[in-house]
């Protein structure tokens, strides 16, 4: 059974003394912190989705430099 205790000055936070775990009892930093982690990956994908496009173009100008070499 896990031993469970407040934080020191921290009410938002409580921690599991047989794991160490810390958790966030704060609905709305729970929150904030869900909705920052959706803004990385965001930001991630939409970057990922950038460098292909980069990707495709390289390859449609090397496409078309070959036609045009022909």
């Amino acid at each position: 059974m896990s031993r469970i205790v407040n934080v020191v000055d921290r009410p938002d936070l409580m921690k599991d003394l047989d794991t160490g775990s810390i958790y966030v009892v704060d609905d709305a930093e729970r929150k904030r912190y869900k909705e920052q982690r959706i803004r990385i990956e965001k930001q991630k994908q939409l970057r990922e989705d950038v460098d292909q496009l980069k990707n495709d173009i390289d390859d449609i100008k090397n496409m078309l430099t070959t036609l045009i070499n022909k």
